[in-house]
């Protein structure tokens, strides 16, 4: 039976205005209840049902300034979906809210007719959007816990959380405020600047259980009540059949040995099975290699198994021809096929309910921020998958892992995805791996380069016309295009005994923050020795760093500084030990972490390394534009060095999307500078573009050579 709620609408006059609250008595209000209960039931079941401007033509024009429907299941949030204009009728915006609750949340897959009597309901009616004119720490006082709802916007970023999230969630004012920084993608402080908007506006629900709506129709409460008897998730989710897939594996080899050869995939293969699913993967063993593996996977059926096969096929040609493989080893390959669909979420790692799953149908996926693994094992219980999951990704929140299984179809006995790159120590020794594409591959060619590009430099490393500084930044393009840029500001330097490279992960694959594991690099004619002891070190400290050679073994950003530093060193390479570190995109709040660790790392030694930045300005774009933004970045480099703020920096180039490859380690290096006082001076050494060789200002990538006093 339907509680009415505690927390009422107030009574207001018949007028209405966006900046009070509207008035709607306790009969209407429940009334807007039940109607919303029913059309989120008949659009769930794909029955015919009413719309709620016509289930409550009464209260259908009250202008709102938006509306939510918020579902949970066991108190955790299942759906929460709504619409916000200057003004809008009250029927149009719980529609729209309830249309897009029931299928449209992109965070989960759709409602499904046997979870509707497992689901609590919350019709947030808002109300009262004003703008924050308090500037700094004094926005904070304007925002009322439990009465405020927050949006803020900075650059392309945007959030907005209801009033009922910070009681859920028990935070006072900055808490909220953070959090809708974290929901806009920005820093946990953007809060505080200046330049982002920040609004409040005000909210209530009208709450209580789904089961409770009355009047459903006899269709819409026979397909849900089927639904639960059967565990039935809605209308039957259609998928292809064993023998379908065992097709699908077919063709895929077959087009995949004409890829090899050169023959042009087909877009559409007539016959097989052709529709919307969860997932796909394709798993690719060649004799004596470890697997290959292209996965597409969605919480939401919108995945369209032809073209993602085909998609999938595309990459998997371009892994192929990455790691050497031959066309015999081509025709002798094996390919298996997995396709996912009918996603049903079942809790989370915390709590959850798979009782009811079989797993010889159904596979298994649990999904954290720190990724997500699937397994499908139908010769094992599906609790012993779920914790053999669990103990796999170790999310950092059991709480937030949400469990999903799906109906499974596949062409292998078993199966083990992952987008966690686990880290692997790999060979003592790093081949060079870009040779011949970004330098000379012969070790005399690459040295008569260097006297190029150092012409005129001081190249005695200990000279006194160096400087010692804490860090420089250097491009790490073709030699032909920045190895002049990188060599002269390397050349202003003293190199001490010890160098760390710090680098953007350009490439899929390996840890988001890989250390790089090996004893030696090799390079044409020379051999660089690893500091594996002070990686040990930064491995133990920074709790982010990991030994990975997965991220180095065809990452160009270091092995291009390499051949520079070996020449330039004051006895050469044989008294210099490089310690190579490449970072994923990172979230601000955890590079201030991970930063005061660095700090504290580099503070515990002898004699502090030289920390090389390795990075490259903004790509792609014309010359004009490219120089535009290059200065906007460059500027907000300096600023953020004069203010002690390398945020500033970070949210310069994120917000205007100016693609910096290595605006990471960049601000990471300035962050752990500014911890131990050493973040004073910022000189720039020069800039170019790549069309001062190429003549082609269409598509320019810029470059800087920067030095950190």
């Amino acid at each position: 039976m339907f509680v009415r709620t505690s927390l009422h609408l107030r009574l207001t006059p018949h007028t209405y205005s966006l900046m009070s609250e509207p008035y709607l008595s306790e009969d209407q209000q429940i009334a807007l209840f039940h109607a919303t209960g029913r059309r989120i039931a008949s659009i769930v079941t794909g029955t015919r049902g009413k719309r709620i401007s016509e289930q409550v033509p009464e209260i259908a024009a009250v202008p709102l300034l938006g509306a939510f429907v918020s579902l949970k299941r066991n108190g955790e949030l299942r759906s929460c979906m709504g619409t916000m204009s200057d003004q809008m009728p009250l029927g149009d915006a719980v529609e729209q809210a309830a249309i897009h609750a029931s299928k449209d949340d992109p965070r989960f897959p759709p409602l499904a007719a046997a979870e509707l009597f497992e689901l609590d309901m919350e019709i947030w009616l808002l109300w009262g959007m004003k703008r924050v004119a308090a500037r700094g720490e004094e926005r904070a006082k304007a925002v009322i816990v439990g009465q405020h709802g927050l949006q803020i916007a900075r650059g392309g970023n945007r959030g907005l959380l209801l009033p009922g999230v910070a009681l859920d969630y028990g935070m006072d004012a900055r808490q909220f405020l953070e959090a809708v920084c974290r929901k806009a993608g920005l820093p946990t402080d953007a809060w505080l600047d200046d330049r982002a908007l920040l609004h409040i506006f005000e909210g209530r629900p009208i709450a209580g259980p789904l089961a409770a709506t009355e009047n459903i129709d006899k269709k819409t409460a026979d397909e849900m009540i089927f639904a639960a008897k059967f565990n039935r998730l809605g209308p039957r989710v259609p998928g292809p059949s064993i023998s379908e897939t065992e097709d699908i594996r077919q063709i895929c080899l077959h087009t995949f040995r004409g890829m090899v050869e050169g023959i042009a995939p087909a877009n559409y293969f007539p016959g097989l099975f052709d529709g919307n699913v969860s997932g796909v993967s394709l798993m690719f063993t060649l004799p004596e290699r470890p697997p290959l593996v292209c996965s597409k996977i969605s919480v939401r059926p919108d995945v369209h198994l032809q073209g993602a096969v085909v998609e999938l096929l595309r990459v998997l040609g371009r892994q192929v021809e990455r790691i050497g493989a031959t066309l015999s080893e081509v025709r002798e390959a094996k390919i298996d096929v997995a396709v996912f669909w009918d996603p049903t979420i079942h809790g989370n790692a915390a709590r959850q309910d798979i009782s009811s799953l079989d797993s010889a149908f159904r596979s298994l996926m649990l999904s954290s921020p720190q990724g997500w693994v699937v397994q499908f094992d139908p010769n094992r219980d599906i609790e012993e998958i779920l914790a053999d999951t669990v103990d796999f990704l170790k999310p950092d929140d059991l709480d937030t892992a949400e469990v999903i299984s799906f109906e499974t179809a596949a062409t292998t006995s078993k199966l083990f995805l992952t987008s966690v790159s686990k880290p692997i120590r790999g060979p003592e020794n790093r081949p060079a791996a870009v040779a011949g594409a970004f330098y000379p591959a012969d070790a005399e060619r690459m040295n008569a380069e260097l006297d190029k590009m150092l012409a005129g430099a001081v190249l005695d490393g200990v000279s006194a016309n160096k400087r010692r500084v804490s860090a420089v930044m250097v491009p790490h393009a073709g030699w032909i295009y920045s190895g002049k840029l990188a060599a002269q500001t390397l050349a202003g330097v003293e190199i001490p005994n010890r160098v760390i490279i710090l680098a953007p992960k350009h490439r899929p694959g390996g840890v988001d923050w890989a250390v790089a594991p090996n004893k030696t690099w090799t390079l044409p004619g020379m051999s660089i020795e690893s500091d594996l002891a002070l990686a040990e070190s930064l491995v133990n400290m920074v709790d982010f760093c990991e030994f990975d050679s997965k991220a180095h073994a065809e990452e160009h950003a270091i092995e291009v500084q390499l051949p520079i530093l070996a020449r330039l060193a004051p006895t050469g390479m044989a008294n210099v030990k490089i310690v190579g570190l490449v970072m994923a995109l990172t979230a601000w709040p955890l590079l201030q972490k991970a930063a005061a660790q660095f700090a504290a790392f580099l503070e515990s030694l002898d004699e502090t390394p030289l920390l090389i930045v390795s990075s490259d300005m903004n790509h792609f774009a014309n010359e004009e534009t490219t120089r535009r933004v290059d200065r906007q970045a460059l500027d907000a480099l300096q600023k953020a060095v004069a203010e002690k703020r390398p945020d500033l920096a970070y949210a310069t180039v994120l917000e205007n999307q100016i693609s910096m490859c290595g605006i990471v380690p960049m601000v990471f290096v300035m962050e752990s500078l500014r911890k131990l006082g050493r973040l004073n001076k910022i000189d720039e050494v020069g800039y170019t573009t790549s069309a001062a060789v190429s003549g082609d200002t269409d598509r320019v990538v810029g470059y800087a050579g920067l030095v950190l006093d």
